[in-house]
């Protein structure tokens, strides 16, 4: 089964600034030429040729003002392709760090044993495999914790029988902690 995300806009601070930083980027880079074309455009218009020929002006003024419109439609076109493309792509940059935050809120929260998931032609997909890797490490030496805590209670009870006043208070302390301690320990 595909895990295809609903929504394009995961991150939308992050989506909208990417893309217009990279939308930028292309309408910088896509100027370059245009104005390569008008400088030599204007320095034929200078030429002995087009100065003593008006109609070699005229048509070197028609085909300018094409060109412009063409240029202009192009630009148009280029830019909102580099914007969607950002938008795509952006989206596959702000999906996994969203899962990421999710299964980091649920570590918060006591959730050890939950892997992320990231899908195929997402980004960073190393970066889930260390997440995964890092929780299931925590949640080992965990568990050995809680087995420990487990292993003492019993000791602990015995020596609470044999002691009587202060330590068996101190004992019994001890004891009430590691109990409530005990009852946090997950199921599986």
């Amino acid at each position: 089964m595909k895990n295809l995300r609903k929504h394009w806009l995961i991150n939308p601070t992050f989506q909208w600034r990417f893309a217009l930083l990279f939308s930028t980027a292309v309408l910088v880079f896509t100027s370059l030429f245009p104005i390569f074309m008008l400088t030599i455009l204007d320095s034929l218009e200078k030429t002995t040729l087009f100065r003593e020929n008006a109609s070699a002006r005229l048509a070197l003024s028609q085909t300018r003002s094409d060109f412009l419109l063409f240029l202009l439609l192009f630009s148009v076109v280029v830019i909102l392709c580099a914007f969607f493309l950002a938008i795509f792509h952006s989206h596959r940059i702000a999906g996994p760090l969203y899962k990421l935050r999710m299964s980091m809120i649920a570590m918060q929260q006591g959730v050890l044993d939950r892997h992320i998931q990231f899908r195929t032609k997402d980004n960073f997909q190393e970066l889930a495999e260390g997440f995964n890797a890092m929780t299931d490490a925590i949640f080992v030496r965990r568990r050995k914790d809680f087995e420990r805590v487990q292993s003492v209670i019993p000791k602990l009870e015995r020596l609470q029988n044999s002691l009587h006043g202060e330590d068996q208070a101190l004992v019994t302390e001890v004891l009430h902690a590691l109990q409530e301690l005990n009852r946090d320990i997950p199921s599986a």
